[in-house]
């Protein structure tokens, strides 16, 4: 998915995750989900992110592939683990739901995810095609579904 679905629905993820969780800070929780629901996209050098953060995303590229292992259930794992040991518990939700957003947006597009790689070769893959109409119209629903949440609260 494109990056500003992946950010929209990482707000949506985000903005969901409030009712089960006791935050003293919801709305720089809900800002970290969305903005860690691009990093995935750091093995792809020409990703928003990637772009952003070159000097990261360059060398993972000649070890990773795109939509292989960052694209995979272990690093938000392992990243939550490491920062809920260091006790950034905020931090550390904030990264495992986003990354978990941005894993189910990929897991709906044509290309899909392997959810366990490298341990297996399965892929989850749905009928969208990334930077399609289709997907414009669910980022417009995503966005707006987003505006009525958050009027609720207003």
């Amino acid at each position: 998915m494109m990056f500003r679905t992946h950010l929209a629905l990482g707000f949506l993820f985000g903005l969901l995750s409030l009712k089960f969780f006791d935050l003293s800070h919801p709305v720089i929780f809900v800002v970290l989900v969305t903005l860690f629901s691009s990093l995935p996209d750091i093995d792809h050098p020409k990703s928003r992110i990637g772009r952003k953060l070159f000097f990261i995303s360059f060398p993972i590229k000649f070890i990773f592939k795109h939509r292989g292992f960052f694209h995979s259930i272990f690093p938000p794992v392992i990243l939550f683990l490491l920062l809920f040991y260091f006790n950034f518990n905020l931090v550390a939700f904030s990264v495992f739901i986003g990354y978990i957003a941005h894993l189910a947006g990929d897991a709906v597009t044509k290309n899909g995810i392997n959810f366990l790689h490298p341990v297996t070769r399965f892929r989850i893959q749905g009928p969208i095609r990334t930077g399609g109409k289709f997907e414009t119209i669910i980022f417009i629903s995503l966005m707006l579904v987003n505006i009525a949440y958050v009027l609720k609260f207003i």
